[in-house]
């Protein structure tokens, strides 16, 4: 009796157990390309993991608050793609339903040579937006032509609408325009807010997006996107942050990738600051725009060549945590929301794009409207206040092992000084608030500007930049840059 008595309390702890961590009914399927099985390959359903056997079949314990079933894409092959070119790798979970297979193609295209861009912040909240985002996608259609013999896709660090919900299927379809599949992470902007927990705050991103932590691999490489957006369950607060939950399933999704290998993550917040790691204070800087427990972030990704891809922060900010672990925050594509056809940093419009070959992977930064070559806006003589006498140098793709000199009649002078200050034609573009659709929007500091004082203020002088990949950029300084901006990109 006792014997039968303890293991009936075992059974109903267990029970009460599964219960707890939301275990329900197991699910299968399979996984095939025509009629072949593929084994080996990742199921997920944002809880946990496994992979298919040798004909290409799978089991798994469903969690109960699962909303899609994905597949993790191997390496040389795609998913199909629906109607706006948004790649099909979920299937949503249906009550009742108990196979979940999926059916993947051969990539056509040797793909351990590939191309993808990287966008932030489309943050749309009407129609008109949507419109102006279009010549963006134009741009980089036609500029990803040159890589045709490539295999392409988008990364979308998030806030694809700015709370309008109703904008998110004519967002796929704008997006459509891109001509490749695209994938996308969950932004604040694209929470469900006023409920009473953060779990409920992604369910309109789920119903009309896909899901929020799933991952995919091409060539060399591992692919992983996860949701840092934390609701607080406050009104609008928000803040970024990484679940335990969220953390489980990377482990599980990352026990797949040999250790050594490149892991690009997206996600819509950025990790932190600087490599440097500071002191939490409970602010709205350290709260809401970096990843409160990002340093775990980086541990679990000690093993691997890590590239992050965020957004968030409408500017540009290239951080090396180490030699193997580099985050590239991007750029809002809507500029400061589609008023202003620049970043509040200055850099234009835009969007990234990474040249993988194998593991490695170079970038550079794509202006909307402009040549590839145009990586910095030089000011002569005047254009800062504080530095009257120097010229000025916003190089935005900056990082670190970046060479930023200034030339004198064609030899070099010297390399400019870097200091943080604000970039002259945003604070020209945003000083009248009158002229604003939104008057809170303003220029904001930023490191990624340079300043020097002409040994021969009456030589011709010029700007050279090399990146890290030593390619070398040329500009020289202009009087006024608002000629560079067209009239009908500026909504005055």
């Amino acid at each position: 009796m006792i014997k039968k008595f303890l293991l009936s309390v075992l059974l109903t702890s267990l029970s009460l157990n599964a219960f707890a961590w939301g275990m329900s009914e197991t699910i299968s399927g399979s996984v095939t390309c025509g009629k072949k099985p593929l084994a080996g390959v990742v199921i997920s359903d944002g809880f946990n993991c496994t992979v298919t056997d040798a004909q290409g079949h799978y089991t798994l314990q469903k969690n109960d608050r699962a909303t899609n079933i994905t597949v993790s894409t191997p390496s040389g092959y795609l998913p199909p793609v629906d109607e706006f070119n948004r790649p099909m790798f979920f299937i949503p979970v249906e009550e009742g339903r108990n196979d979940y297979s999926f059916t993947l193609k051969k990539n056509p295209k040797d793909d351990k040579q590939h191309v993808f861009l990287a966008q932030a912040d489309i943050q749309v909240v009407n129609e008109d937006e949507l419109c102006q985002f279009d010549e963006q996608v134009a741009d980089a259609r036609e500029h990803l032509r040159q890589y045709d013999d490539r295999d392409r896709f988008v990364l979308d660090a998030g806030d694809v609408v700015g709370d309008h919900p109703e904008l998110y299927e004519s967002s796929l379809r704008h997006r459509s325009g891109f001509g490749v599949p695209y994938y996308i992470a969950n932004g604040n902007h694209d929470m469900q807010y006023y409920g009473r927990t953060h779990e409920t705050s992604k369910k309109r991103f789920e119903q009309n997006i896909g899901p929020t932590n799933y991952s995919f691999n091409r060539g060399d490489v591992h692919y992983v996107t996860i949701d840092n957006c934390f609701y607080i369950g406050r009104d609008y607060f928000y803040m970024g942050y990484v679940d335990e939950q969220t953390f489980d399933w990377l482990r599980q999704d990352l026990s797949y990738v040999p250790e050594g290998s490149t892991v690009v993550m997206l996600m819509h917040i950025p990790v932190a600051w600087d490599a440097e790691v500071k002191p939490f204070s409970y602010n709205g800087k350290c709260v809401g725009e970096e990843t409160v427990n990002g340093r775990h972030l980086i541990e679990m990704l000690k093993p691997y060549k890590t590239h992050f891809i965020t957004g968030h922060q409408h500017w540009t900010r290239n951080v090396e945590y180490s030699d193997r672990c580099f985050e590239h925050n991007t750029p809002g594509a809507c500029g400061m929301w589609w008023d202003i056809p620049l970043c509040s940093d200055g850099t234009p419009q835009g969007y990234g794009v990474y040249i993988v070959d194998g593991p490695d992977i170079k970038w550079y930064f794509k202006s909307k409207g402009r040549d590839k070559d145009y990586q910095m806006r030089v000011y002569a003589p005047g254009a800062d206040d504080k530095y009257p006498d120097e010229i000025i140098a916003n190089v935005w793709n900056y990082d670190p092992q970046w060479k930023v000199e200034w030339l004198e009649d064609g030899k070099v002078a010297g390399e400019m000084t870097q200091y943080e200050g604000k970039d002259p034609l945003t604070v020209e573009l945003t000083a009248d608030k009158s002229k604003l659709r939104y008057s809170w929007i303003g220029a904001a500091n930023t490191s990624h500007l340079f300043r020097a004082k002409p040994n021969n203020p009456g030589a011709k002088l010029a700007v050279r930049v090399t990146d890290r990949f030593g390619n070398t950029f040329t500009a020289t300084p202009k009087k006024s840059h608002s000629s560079d901006l067209s009239e009908s990109s500026i909504n005055h």
